[in-house]
């Protein structure tokens, strides 16, 4: 076998490659709508890179710590899934302020220091691994990395078949950005690279560079920046209505019975995957909880095509159904149960306008047989959701509330409460 031959054959073995970094760009972008465009070119199609970058105050690998602190909602933001060598999994967010950037990414990193150890494999994984917490500080991004490194594999497998990676997050803000970023570099066998983590960091530096960190504060002509700002205050819907998890405090969830709230607690909640931020396409969104629970989702999109596709997406499962179950993963238990002989209202969507919006309507409600007109919302609730559209702008609304005996008559409610947030955002769109 060749020199040349056998180098290219280790190199496939294991994992190594020369990274692919984004190329420099001349013009930073000050906005989430201008770093979705320069990044819409190195798009990865048809999978995203592991690990998802989603909350920063999550970044010990294998694990969810629900006393951590929740983040601050209703930002503009964009997710994109990167193809670079390795994979990147990128999170912009734009705050109000420089303050707040670096008072998020502080308490970000506060959090992430509990996470320097022996890393735990997930279920029915076998691992052997440290995790490394340090500073980030690289081309004027400052904040905190957090690097797992080591093998892991089948609990079946033999110890010599566990693969080697070294997995990378890292919370850094400039200026008003605050970015969250993941990558994960594998190999065949044996240990990991002692270049693999220089790697992964580098390759993120190159992402980083395509934000201005000299952006203070959200420009007010951005599209983003109008539609967060027409968001209605919490008290619209309902005089014990707040945003929640109540950003800085622990998110206290629960699974059932005594204690605070949690997000699913009317029907099915923001556990949905629908609340997920769209890929490439600059967003925002907000939970709200009280006498009701409520969810809002507005994105922009680069043309009226993907704005529809979107928008339809949020009410359909790409099946050809025309209702999918929003609740088939989460609670309250009687639903959808035959056992204890639910009422309630088949769900539907049909078509919706509201003045320049358009698109559809969910409806459904169920109602215990025992639930009375004081009945909680556990016992009788009712659902509506818009997902419309105008132009580019996309929008997805969810009111859930209590419904008493008659599911029904909350509909009543609900519909009108969204209507007037449409009114709200109509003229930022």
């Amino acid at each position: 076998m060749s020199r040349t031959l056998l180098v290219v054959v280790l190199l496939l073995l294991t994992g190594c490659s020369a990274p692919a970094e984004l190329p420099g760009f001349t013009e930073p972008a000050r906005s989430v709508e201008e770093v979705a465009r320069r990044l819409r070119a190195y798009e990865l199609r048809g999978e995203e890179p592991f690990p998802a970058a989603g909350d920063v105050f999550q970044l010990c690998p294998g694990s969810l710590d629900p006393r951590a602190p929740a983040e601050p909602q209703a930002f503009p933001a964009l997710v994109a899934h990167l193809k670079t060598d390795p994979p990147v999994h990128a999170r912009f967010m734009l705050l109000p302020d420089p303050a707040r950037a670096a008072g998020l990414v502080a308490r970000a990193a506060e959090v992430a220091r509990g996470c320097a150890g022996p890393a735990s494999g997930t279920l029915g994984e076998a691992m052997e691994a440290e995790t490394t917490v340090s500073a980030f500080d690289r081309g004027g991004w400052s904040g905190v990395q957090v690097i797992t490194s080591g093998r892991r594999g089948s609990d079946t497998d033999d110890p010599f078949f566990h693969k080697p990676f070294t997995t990378g997050q890292s919370v850094v803000h400039q200026g008003a950005w605050v970015v969250e970023l993941g990558w994960d570099i594998r190999g065949g066998f044996g240990s990991p690279d002692g270049d693999w983590a220089a790697t992964g960091l580098k390759v993120s530096e190159s992402v980083l560079a395509v934000a201005d960190g000299a952006v203070t504060a959200p420009r007010a002509q951005d599209r983003m920046t109008r539609l967060t700002h027409a968001l209605p205050a919490p008290g619209a819907y309902g005089e014990q209505v707040r945003i929640w998890p109540e950003p800085g405090e622990p998110r206290q969830y629960r699974e059932e019975g005594d204690g605070p709230p949690m997000s699913n607690d009317l029907s099915c909640g923001t556990m949905s995957s629908r609340e997920r931020l769209p890929g490439f396409l600059p967003s925002a969104e907000r939970s709200l909880l009280g006498e009701v629970a409520v969810h809002e989702m507005v994105s922009v999109a680069p043309d009226e095509q993907q704005a529809e596709r979107l928008r339809r997406g949020w009410l359909h499962d790409g099946t050809g159904s025309s209702a999918p179950d929003p609740c088939a993963y989460s609670g309250p238990g009687f639903v959808h149960s035959e056992e204890t002989e639910a009422k309630g209202v088949a769900p539907s969507v049909t078509a919706f306008r509201h003045g320049e919006w358009t698109g559809e309507i969910e409806r459904f409600a169920a109602r215990h047989p025992k639930a009375s007109a004081a009945s909680g919302y556990r016992d009788s609730y009712a659902h509506v959701a818009v997902a419309v559209r105008k132009g580019a702008i996309a929008v997805y609304l969810r009111w859930q509330g209590p419904a008493g005996v008659d599911p029904r008559r909350a509909f009543g409610r609900g519909e009108p409460a969204l209507k007037r947030t449409l009114d709200r955002l109509a003229p930022a769109a």
